[in-house]
């Protein structure tokens, strides 16, 4: 027996003479596939049209996906698996059916958001997550509905996919019309307007509700908040199970053959932590105590121990070992879990780490309560204000997201530093080396017409070369006292979505 239960929903928007014929072409195609099934006939009881039906049958439901279909089925009744199938993958949430060919009015668009349903036909799909909280959330009764569904699902965070069939002949009666549809977008924009929504969960950086789904990527959305220009992932898969904090025994290095674009390669890791390690010795004294969370390859560690008093630790045991192969004193460990077994910290570094931390209010408490007082906290990241990524940022934002979960503007990481207890000290671009390679690879990916030009340039140029990533560097020391306090807040109402 499948674990899939199915609850199908039969709006009756006109004339009934073809739907017992419907109901049985809906069953027969449902028990060869296996589900678990419920079949619903929802009529214009006490005089409720097409969103109360709606709400009317999904209080009722049962199953683990809710299907709404066509009474006069337009379209091959193996539709509706497709629409349950994309559910069940994890691929959507919410599907919505499209006729081939059929374009969203921009003016609905403009209004709203980008995907709408098709008017003129009904197929639609719910996971019972997202029917729990949007159907029982709308309040149009006519068929403002289907656009005021498309609505909140963006406002809370639901992965949202169409699905294209080919449709016979239009509905015989169409959800909504130009007219209607302008109707019913001003009347869910004044409604939002006036708080009658339950409120999105909130931005995890400023704490404010005011999110929208800003892009969809395979298996996740992008969350993005207007108040501080953050982007961030609708859902955190963070494997946190709190792991002890352990050595990881050193290994013998394989050898790997050594060629002239892996000799650049290694030429510019350790040119850019030599910058790195510069930046940071102007705030530092002599034999500083320094934290490095993520060590990555080990070059920063490999450049900052010759004249420091370095200690490591990164999550991945590969990087771990990797690094104290290399002689460095380095644990396998989360922020959380580290504990110091030494003096304070005279400074902490991460390089392009801070965006994989799922709760950075915690985070960055925890790293003030390693430092000592006037230590030195030396960040990298990129800067979602910046030119560089806003040009570039629709282009890669699923490479963006592979490993990162939270991606920070300039003016949010001000204000997230400031009242976790740190005081600014420098901001700046963050440069970094590259090598011919990666610059000829990066600017075939994002600008193909320029690659000729490039590799005519590079020619000339050393190798590697000093450019910009779009990233910032920021500096800052840790205060006197204690920060402001923002974990009431997060204490009643959970952060990232659902």
């Amino acid at each position: 027996m499948s674990s899939t239960s199915v609850s199908v929903l039969v709006p009756l928007m006109g004339p009934s003479a073809e739907l017992p014929s419907t109901i049985e072409v809906v069953e027969r195609y449902l028990q060869t596939t296996g589900f678990a099934f419920d079949i619903r006939v929802l009529d214009r009881r006490d005089g409720a049209d097409y969103g109360a039906m709606i709400r009317r049958g999904a209080a009722d439901a049962g199953g683990s996906v809710i299907v709404i279909v066509d009474q006069d089925l337009p379209y091959p009744v193996s539709a509706i698996g497709d629409a349950v199938a994309l559910i069940e993958s994890g691929a959507a949430d919410v599907v919505f059916a499209r006729r081939s060919g059929c374009r969203d009015s921009i003016v609905f668009r403009s209004l709203l958001v980008a995907i709408l349903p098709d008017p003129s036909l009904h197929l639609k799909a719910f996971s019972a997550e997202a029917a729990r909280l949007l159907i029982p959330e709308s309040k149009l009764r006519g068929g403002g509905f289907d656009l005021e569904t498309a609505y909140l699902a963006n406002k809370y965070g639901f992965r949202i996919e169409r699905l294209n069939v080919h449709a016979e002949a239009a509905s015989a009666k169409r959800t909504f019309d130009f007219w209607r549809g302008v109707a019913a977008s001003v009347a869910i924009r004044m409604t939002d307007r006036r708080n009658g929504y339950r409120a999105p969960r909130r931005c995890p950086v400023c704490f404010s509700n005011e999110v929208w789904n800003f892009d969809q990527i395979p298996g996740n959305v992008v969350r993005a908040c207007s108040r501080c220009k953050c982007r961030y992932l609708g859902r955190f898969d963070v494997d946190d199970d709190r792991r002890p904090v352990r050595r990881v025994l050193r290994a013998q290095p394989a050898p790997v053959e050594i060629g002239e674009e892996t000799l650049h390669r290694g030429l510019a890791r350790v040119k850019t932590s030599q910058r790195r390690l510069a930046a940071l010795r102007r705030h530092l004294t002599s034999r500083a105590r320094v934290l490095e969370i993520g060590v990555g390859d080990g070059s920063f560690g490999d450049a900052a121990a010759r004249e420091l008093e370095y200690v490591g630790i990164d999550r991945a045991a590969a990087a771990a070992r990797a690094a104290r192969a290399r002689g460095l004193d380095v644990y396998c460990s989360t922020v959380p879990n580290f504990v110091n077994t030494g003096p304070a910290f005279d400074a902490i570094v991460l390089f392009h780490v801070f965006e994989n931390m799922a709760d950075p209010h915690d985070a960055l408490a925890r790293m003030k309560d390693l430092l000592k007082p006037g230590g030195v906290l030396l960040l990298s990241t990129f800067d979602t204000e910046g030119l560089v990524y806003l040009v570039t940022e629709r282009r890669w934002m699923t490479q963006n997201f592979r490993t990162h979960l939270i991606l920070y503007s300039r003016s949010a990481l001000i204000e997230l530093l400031e009242h976790s207890g740190f005081e600014i000290v420098s901001i700046g671009a963050e440069l970094a080396y590259r090598d011919h390679r990666f610059l000829r690879h990066s600017v075939a990916m994002r600008w193909p017409g320029l690659t000729p030009l490039v590799r005519m340039l590079l020619k000339i140029l050393p190798d590697p070369l000093l450019v910009s990533s779009g990233s910032i560097r920021i500096v800052a020391k840790r205060r006197a006292g204690s920060p402001i306090n923002f974990r009431a807040i997060r204490s009643v109402e959970p952060t990232h979505a659902r």
